[in-house]
């Protein structure tokens, strides 16, 4: 009894565990604006909209968002590159992980994830009180830990996004948080850029070549909406 309690809970835990930490950042992005719901093919329209417009800024910010929904479309990765392309930003460098990218929808991967704990927790309990099929629990337990195992290799592949903003016009980073700063470097419109830090309205990033700097945050537009803009009152 100790033992099977002890499954039990583990079970509950590792449960627990896999919807913290597979749980993907979809979750915000597809909160339904004011005029409409967000998905793939809608974001990648507007992508193709303000590309023909000459807006680079909000093409890359909608072909970003449309690829964290779609990660293996292949024509919003064409687009995007098009459109990073014509608005003469470097090529960017990445990582393995990164190049690989994700694999899937990550609501789909986030399902398979809580399928895989499922599967994994009942094959343990499962194991003791039926051992005439333990192999074929052994085997269910093998694909419930894979099934684990590409989810949260899906979540590591897009936690980086979480922290991501896309450039809407060129600025000039500094190397402090305040107004008049000089500045060290420009950074171009389009150009996606990592949030490090924020203070008073202004946004510590740092870009595609590796440089850090200080920006104001009302220049920035997350890639994921998060509840709480970057730019404030800068004093």
């Amino acid at each position: 009894m100790k033992k099977n309690a002890a499954v039990i809970s583990l079970s509950v835990v590792l449960l627990s565990f896999a919807a913290l930490s597979a749980a993907s950042p979809s979750a915000a992005i597809e909160r339904p604006p004011a005029n409409g719901a967000y998905s793939a093919s809608s974001l990648y329209d507007l992508g193709n909209f303000y590309a023909r417009a000459g807006q680079p800024a909000l093409a890359v910010l909608n072909y970003e968002r449309a690829r964290v929904l779609a990660p293996t479309d292949p024509d919003i990765r064409a687009n995007l590159q098009r459109v990073r392309e014509s608005a003469g930003l470097p090529k960017q460098t990445t990582g393995w992980l990164a190049q690989h990218d994700r694999l899937a929808n990550p609501n789909m991967l986030y399902w398979i994830g809580l399928f895989g704990l499922i599967l994994t927790g009942v094959s343990l309990l499962l194991r003791r009180p039926h051992s005439q099929h333990r192999g074929v629990l052994s085997a269910a337990m093998l694909v419930g830990i894979l099934s684990i195992s590409l989810s949260l290799f899906d979540a590591a592949a897009t936690a980086s996004t979480l922290h991501e903003s896309v450039v809407m016009q060129a600025t000039s980073a500094s190397a402090s948080p305040i107004p008049g700063a000089e500045p060290l470097y420009t950074v171009p419109q389009a150009a996606v850029v990592s949030v490090r830090d924020t203070h008073q309205g202004f946004v510590l990033i740092l870009d595609s070549q590796g440089r850090e700097g200080w920006v104001a945050g009302a220049d920035l537009t997350m890639i994921i909406p998060d509840k709480e803009p970057l730019h404030g009152s800068v004093t």
